[in-house]
């Protein structure tokens, strides 16, 4: 009983995750780019409807997530109904994924310091903080720019780390659907595990990685001998 209680500051913990995370998705300055700098994939990842469709499918998650873990408890009325609606395949759901935990905690401790740093980083850019690779008005090498070229990424890594391990684990909110597509993805071990990781991993390389080496680049050109003073430094 005291668990089951305890599932609804969890379901309001993890909404206010979500909250979090898709702030984090937004960009903060009003700084119009025309320019297109980037692969089409960027730019329409970048784009005010791409930023738009990323942070409605964040909220969406994590209200899933929430939702479930009050009707894996007995805190909702009808609640297999509730459940049986929301998640058609909760036989493979593993219900320590839907309450607290040290997973959930740590998952949780890293999201709220991977959304400071990546906070931070939108307040020392200023205008200068936008999707698109643009020149900015100065190298700001201030702040948390002091030890870290990239403070907003690496914030932002740590907040992607954190929504995978607290909203997207196998046999969580996964769990939901895939078997709709083939059990194998959730029965078979080296599906169950490994494509997660792949899928995750492939998209930090697409939308930070290959990012931060564009960028670079750029700065690099439009900067010269004081980013890479500065790069030495950092």
């Amino acid at each position: 009983m005291l668990m089951d209680v305890m599932n609804i500051p969890y379901a309001l913990t993890v909404l206010h995750a979500g909250y979090l995370i898709q702030l984090s998705f937004r960009q903060p300055s009003s700084k119009v780019i025309s320019t297109k700098t980037e692969s089409w994939l960027m730019w329409i990842a970048a784009s005010p409807i791409g930023m738009v469709f990323a942070r409605t499918v964040t909220l969406a998650i994590a209200l899933h997530q929430a939702v479930v873990a009050l009707s894996l408890s007995h805190t909702l009325p009808n609640r297999n109904k509730v459940l049986q609606t929301i998640c058609p395949t909760p036989q493979y759901l593993d219900p320590r994924l839907f309450t607290w935990s040290r997973a959930t905690i740590a998952s949780l401790a890293l999201l709220y310091f991977g959304s400071y740093i990546r906070f931070q980083a939108y307040a020392q850019l200023g205008t200068n903080f936008t999707y698109r690779i643009a020149k900015p008005d100065q190298l700001v090498t201030s702040g948390l720019y002091a030890y870290v070229r990239h403070p907003s990424y690496t914030g932002l890594l740590m907040v992607l780390l954190a929504m995978y391990s607290l909203l997207l684990r196998q046999r969580g909110l996964v769990s939901c659907w895939a078997p709709l597509v083939d059990e194998k993805i959730v029965t078979d071990e080296k599906h169950a595990y490994l494509m997660p990781i792949v899928a995750f991993s492939c998209a930090i390389f697409l939308f930070m990685v290959r990012r931060v080496r564009d960028e670079e680049e750029m700065m690099e050109k439009e900067f010269g001998e004081k980013w890479r003073d500065h790069k030495a430094r950092t």
